[in-house]
């Protein structure tokens, strides 16, 4: 709090008012300043009391006051503040659970119909399950395969497991020659919403408010839990002139985007795109870029410490991108400046030569395993 009194500079104060007030006693009744400044002298007690009393009820004050700013609220303060000066129906997106289709197919012996109850649980090898949220059945000399939707049982980003991962029966299989997979990955799952990430969505509101324009189908693709970033791009024809078909791209923590997900963003649109606007929702595919830098540091500078912030940071940066957005080298470079005694030469960034545009459908990403110093 570089703004408000610290509890020594309290505790200066309240040694000069009593100072000033043992002027007017007489000689033999002065608080002399070594009684006051002495620790653990009745007087230094009091006044050192009366100082941290003082800093603690500043304190609390300066606390209260900035729950009213959006910059300065967090937690609940934050939900509040939200819900009270923008909207309440702006409202912090709790942990979701993943969601994927599951693939089920047979391939040899007798083929009577067999189905499997909504509620029936698979798992990966790693242990992240999954409960069918839809009944699933095969009809008799069906080898399949047919899909059933299934939900994870936990919340968080963790359960957007791979392709191929599910493929345990935690239930009773009622067909041992029954096998189970699922050949996207799981879409959707992603921990509690950050306050920046909630503070973000607030900035936007007013600007949206009137919905039907294109920042508005994004806001409202990001009402969707699990949905991290989300780009909305008119399509044209030949001619460049606009078809009326709006494409929305969107991505989890992860990058990716499946069926069921886009599914559930197709329905959030619905209170935001312009009646009778067609809106694609598709979901994203991430494209890892590897980075490679040279780098100078000053004499000062840790290089092994400072290399490390930069890998950190250019890794948010890049993870920051929504789908379709090109990465631009100005966007590694700037970052990589901010960390202090850091050099940037002309040649710093040795990968990529330039600007990174991804195709359609596709969102950039990196990893700090990908970012290298160049020999």
């Amino acid at each position: 709090m570089p703004d408000l009194p610290t509890r020594a500079e309290l505790f200066q104060v309240g040694a000069d008012a009593a100072l000033l007030r043992a002027q007017a006693r007489p000689n033999g009744a002065r608080l002399s300043p070594s009684e006051i400044y002495t620790e653990g002298s009745d007087s230094n007690i009091l006044i050192n009391a009366g100082a941290a009393m003082a800093h603690e009820v500043l304190f609390q004050s300066h606390v209260r006051l900035f729950s009213l700013l959006l910059d300065g609220a967090s937690a609940e303060d934050l939900d509040r503040l939200v819900a009270d000066r923008w909207s309440p129906t702006i409202v912090r997106k709790q942990a979701s659970p993943s969601a994927v289709p599951l693939s089920f197919s047979r391939s040899a012996g007798p083929l009577p119909a067999v189905s499997l109850p909504a509620g029936s649980r698979f798992s990966t090898p790693d242990g992240f399950e999954f409960e069918l949220t839809a009944a699933m059945s095969l009809p008799a000399f069906s080898t399949g395969p047919t899909e059933a939707p299934a939900q994870s049982l936990t919340t968080g980003s963790a359960t957007n497991v791979q392709p191929g991962t599910i493929s345990i029966f935690t239930s009773a299989s009622p067909d041992p020659d029954l096998q189970v997979t699922n050949l996207v990955a799981a879409s959707g799952g992603d921990e509690t919403e950050t306050d920046p990430s909630l503070r973000k969505r607030a900035r936007a509101f007013y600007a949206v408010v009137r919905r039907g324009t294109r920042a508005a189908i994004e806001f409202g693709a990001l009402t969707v839990a699990g949905v991290r970033s989300a780009s909305a791009i008119e399509e044209v024809d030949g001619l460049g002139d606009p078809t009326g078909i709006v494409d929305v791209y969107i991505a989890d923590p992860a990058g990716n985007g499946n069926a069921l997900l886009a599914a559930a963003v197709r329905v959030a649109l619905l209170e935001w795109r312009c009646e009778g606007v067609q809106t694609n929702v598709i979901g994203s595919t991430p494209i890892y870029v590897p980075i490679e830098l040279k780098l100078r540091f000053e004499s000062s500078a840790n290089p092994v410490v400072a290399f490390d912030r930069v890998r950190l940071l250019v890794a948010a940066a890049v993870n920051q991108l929504a789908p379709q957005q090109t990465l631009p080298t100005s966007l590694i470079l700037a970052t990589v400046r901010r960390v202090p005694g850091v050099i940037v030469l002309d040649d710093a960034l040795v990968n990529p030569p330039g600007d990174v545009v991804p195709a359609i459908g596709e969102i950039l990403k990196t990893t700090i395993a990908l970012i290298t110093a160049a020999p």
